[in-house]
């Protein structure tokens, strides 16, 4: 009897430990991706639920932020852009982050798809994602 609660003793703590490092890496990872450089920034969730930082420096741009996330309505938030050092491989240029109601469709993209072909992105210039304010924080 000893050995059999051993046992079921030992798959249990292997069990949780697995567990508390998904939980730990899964944070990890959604603090890379919003991986910020100043106090005023705002993270902005995608269509797939994907999410970044944004940071404008634009006053105005930044008011729009705020009562988007305050009244939840989703709208193209985008801008210039340039490599970027999280997890999704870029970010939207701090001063050229727009918001707009309507975007070219050639323009429009998500997260993911901007961080699997950056380079095309890049190249591009600018880029919008279809996204609700998650977060701001100031």
């Amino acid at each position: 009897m000893e050995r059999w609660h051993m046992a079921v003793a030992v798959i249990i703590v292997v069990v949780v430990v697995i567990l508390s490092v998904a939980v730990w890496a899964n944070y990890v990872d959604s603090l890379n991706a919003v991986k910020h450089e100043t106090n005023r920034w705002a993270v902005i969730e995608d269509s797939n639920g994907d999410k970044m930082a944004v940071e404008p420096i634009d006053d105005r741009i930044w008011s729009e932020l705020v009562q988007l996330n305050q009244n939840g309505t989703r709208m193209f938030v985008g801008g210039i852009v340039e490599r970027y050092d999280n997890k999704w491989g870029f970010r939207f240029k701090p001063d050229s982050v727009r918001v707009a109601e309507f975007t070219a469709e050639g323009l429009q993209a998500t997260i993911r798809l901007i961080s699997i072909d950056i380079d095309y992105w890049l190249n591009l210039g600018w880029a919008y994602v279809s996204a609700k304010v998650f977060e701001i924080h100031s």
